[in-house]
């Protein structure tokens, strides 16, 4: 019983077979019709089989593609709420801000720029100093 249940379409598949075989090789009733019914049931087996593989791929992928989609989002929430409310996430600082025209960002990019160029001069000139002292 357990080759019935667990095999029912191979077994519908080959019973249909082996009538249809028996129809034309046996009793010789419409032989060539009967034939391509077998041709057509055949190719409708080999279907079935790769059907339910691809099925199970499919469905494999689906899941995979769930799994990304959900980690994604769990590790971006923040971010992903921050542009949904209209906001601007700045990736440096790991924060929502308000967004920021054109001008401001410019702004904001050439006092960054000067800076960290007067923090290097200052570092630099510490430097200079300090071995100077040394010697």
């Amino acid at each position: 019983m357990n080759i019935f249940i667990k095999y029912l379409s191979h077994i519908i598949f080959a019973c249909a077979l082996g009538y249809f075989g028996l129809l034309a090789f046996v009793f010789e009733k419409d032989p060539m019709i009967n034939k391509m019914i077998m041709v057509v049931i055949g190719g409708f087996w080999i279907l079935w089989i790769f059907a339910r593989s691809f099925l199970k791929i499919v469905c494999a992928v689906a899941l995979l593609g769930a799994m990304f989609f959900a980690g994604y989002y769990v590790i971006h929430a923040e971010e992903i709420e921050c542009k949904k409310a209209g906001r601007e996430w700045n990736k440096v600082e790991k924060v929502c801000e308000d967004k920021k025209t054109v001008g401001e960002k410019l702004k904001n990019a050439v006092s960054d720029m000067v800076k960290s160029t007067f923090q290097k001069w200052k570092e630099s000139n510490i430097k200079v100093e300090t071995n100077s002292e040394e010697e």
